[in-house]
């Protein structure tokens, strides 16, 4: 079946579209091929935690290094937010550029998860990349 199929059934008519299941950050997801949708994007604008975690760290990062807070408990009483909350999420500048693209990009790896990177960090990206199941950059 290349594209979506439309069939009457007597008084019913059923739609059969083409689809792939798959995991993503341990999610189910729903993939349509590209003959499914008139555009070819099968990409998700859905807002996942990751995302959501990536865009609070940089922007409390911006707000203590404008000087705004001066430091990390300052900025989780502002917040009325568990120091150790936001301290876990602001370890998230810290990863490798190329991790963060991937994950901004919706390639990261299956099951990775909040929960997984607000662990302490390994200080060299390519121990980050191994840890957490990203290709290895090359130079």
């Amino acid at each position: 079946m290349s594209g979506p199929m439309l069939e009457r059934d007597g008084d019913t008519i059923v739609l059969r579209v083409p689809l792939r299941l798959t995991r993503r950050s341990g999610r189910k997801e729903i993939i349509l091929s590209e003959h499914s949708l008139e555009t070819k994007s099968t990409k998700s604008t859905t807002e996942t935690p990751l995302l959501t975690a990536l865009a609070r760290a940089d922007f409390w990062q911006e707000l203590i290094d404008t000087g705004k807070y001066h430091s990390v408990t300052e900025l989780a009483t502002a917040l009325k937010l568990d120091r150790s909350y936001v301290s876990r999420i602001l370890r998230l500048t810290l990863l490798a550029p190329d991790i963060v693209e991937q994950i901004t990009d919706g390639r990261e790896p299956s099951g990775l998860s909040l929960g997984r990177l607000a662990k302490p960090l390994p200080p060299l990206w390519a121990e980050q990349r191994k840890r957490f199941g990203f290709r290895q950059r090359r130079n």
